[in-house]
């Protein structure tokens, strides 16, 4: 899994798996008309169906984590893919508004272990520079997603009613159970945990307490608040303001939207020769000032061009900074990365979910409004980066003590026992 071809199809796997959150979400979209229509409710009232897939997700996370230090990556993976697939027919199947309503909460439940362990997988064969290198492949494959996903939906609902899609959604889960059973598994026994459900919630109290895990946990945060507030706000701002046609703004949208895939597939290239942390300090500052000249203009008088280019460069430099802070958060706890990893995505979603309820309430001009969210991220981006650049130092500063008092330095394996066996 971690040379030649095997290396390259096991990562697009691993990608794939982490799509489950923009498939079930972004393909969806354009059947709400159809939704309401034909369960009998308003289109008000089919936005729920979101909010159940955004809490079977989040829940999901929290629980496939522990899970899958505890019984390995492989069978919870596989069930909760078994989960997604059997969801997604009962979805087509639905009845009424509130079986759909439940489905679509399960559903995402199942689609969830997707998303956590393949990170955790990724862990689990890589460390240091390697891992960010191969979290690029993941990223850049999961960023596909919300490019595809919402014009293939629109081109499946030309062919058939809103249940073609769940129908096609359980299609992909069995694809993915099929490339997942083929995975060996990567966590060995010797390194699994027996945490109960107490014991799993002290892990993740231990690792928001620990510096190493939660100042780059916020610097992808960070990312987090630029992409959301570019996705959240993106159809009003090219649509509504700037008068673009739904085509011309799905051309864009997807254009935009690569430029996330390329900045993975950057970084990818660039850790060859620069460090994990000299590129993040370049492109938070780069992310900085795309922001300010996408404020600027906004100010000023915006202009499309303007923005475009603002945005997409924006869009790069989140390709480049998450992979390499989501390397930094999971590469010191070798065996809690299942927890580490839900704990992160549910720190994504939350962000993300304040970012686009933020969005609705404030009321500003929208192109104002989305200059001060990504501007607002830049700096949180900023901040964590200066604590993460601090915790370093001062880990190497002790290093050195201990260095010169003779002592051996600590194995890899053993990088945070204090986190993993934290009820111990």
């Amino acid at each position: 899994m971690t040379v030649g071809r095997g290396r390259a199809v096991s990562l697009v796997i691993l990608g794939a798996l982490t799509t489950f959150g923009p498939m079930a979400i972004d393909l969806y979209l354009p059947a709400f008309p159809d939704v309401a229509a034909d369960l009998g409710v308003s289109l008000s009232t089919v936005p729920l169906t979101l909010t159940a897939a955004m809490l079977g997700l989040g829940f999901g996370q929290i629980l496939y984590g522990p899970l899958s230090d505890r019984y390995g990556r492989k069978r919870p993976l596989i069930a909760g893919l078994v989960l997604f697939t059997v969801a997604s027919i009962a979805c087509a199947l639905a009845p009424n508004f509130g079986a759909f309503l439940a489905m679509r909460f399960v559903q995402s439940l199942g689609g969830s272990a997707g998303v956590v362990i393949a990170r955790a997988i990724v862990r689990d064969l890589y460390s240091g520079k390697a891992l960010a290198q191969a979290l690029s492949i993941v990223v850049m494959v999961f960023a596909l997603a919300p490019v595809l996903a919402p014009s293939l939906g629109a081109a499946l609902l030309q062919l058939g009613s809103w249940r073609w899609l769940f129908w096609f959604l359980a299609v992909f889960g069995v694809l993915c159970l099929a490339a997942a059973s083929v995975l060996p598994e990567t966590l060995h026994p010797s390194a699994r945990t027996d945490h109960g459900v107490t014991r799993a919630m002290g892990v993740y109290a231990s690792l928001l307490r620990d510096s190493r895990f939660l100042a780059p946990g916020i610097l992808a945060g960070s990312t987090y608040v630029v992409l959301f507030a570019y996705i959240s706000s993106s159809p009003e701002v090219m649509i509504d303001f700037f008068g673009l046609s739904e085509f011309a703004f799905a051309l864009l949208f997807g254009a935009l939207a690569l430029c996330f895939a390329a900045g993975a597939q950057l970084n990818r290239r660039l850790l060859n020769s620069f460090s994990i942390m000299q590129l993040i300090v370049a492109f938070v500052i780069v992310q900085s000032v795309a922001s300010a000249t996408l404020l600027l203009s906004a100010i000023i008088g915006p202009n499309l061009v303007v923005v475009s280019i603002a945005v997409g460069a924006a869009m790069t430099t989140v390709g480049v900074v998450s992979a390499n802070a989501t390397a930094l958060c999971l590469d010191p706890f070798p065996r809690a990365a299942g927890s580490a990893a839900a704990l992160l995505g549910v720190v994504g979603m939350g962000v993300g979910a304040l970012v686009s309820t933020t969005l609705v309430v404030v009321q500003m001009p929208v192109v104002l409004e989305l200059g001060v969210a990504m501007v607002v991220g830049s700096i949180l981006g900023l901040l964590a980066l200066l604590w993460v650049a601090s915790g370093k130092r001062q880990r190497s500063e002790q290093d050195q003590d201990r260095s010169g008092e003779g002592r051996e330095e600590p194995d890899a394996d053993g990088l945070d026992n204090r986190v993993a066996d934290h009820a111990e």
